[in-house]
C-alpha cells in the first residue's frame, strides 16, 4: 500500500461529489475507479483507496457510500 497524495484525494472527492440537490454524498465504486485512474495506482486495495478517499470527503462535509460490490477485488 501507498500513500496518496492530498491533492489527488482532493480533485477526485470534487469530481465525483453528487450534486447537493440530490444530497451531498460521493460513491466510494466511482471514486475508487477514478484515484486508480489518476495515480496509476491498481496494486492498493479497494480497502485502502476507500478509507483515503473517506476520510477526505466527511472533511469536506460529504456523506459516504460505499457502494463497492462484495468480492470484486480479486486476490492474486
Amino acid at each position: 500500500m501507498r500513500g496518496f497524495e492530498m491533492i489527488d484525494l482532493l480533485c477526485v472527492v470534487e469530481a465525483c461529489r453528487r450534486d447537493p440537490a440530490v444530497g451531498n454524498f460521493i460513491s466510494m465504486a466511482e471514486g475508487v475507479e477514478e484515484l486508480r485512474v489518476l495515480t496509476g495506482d491498481f496494486v492498493s486495495s479497494d480497502h485502502a483507496v476507500a478509507n483515503a478517499l473517506s476520510t477526505v470527503a466527511l472533511a469536506r462535509g460529504c456523506a459516504v457510500l460505499f457502494d463497492e460490490q462484495a468480492g470484486a477485488e480479486i486476490p492474486f
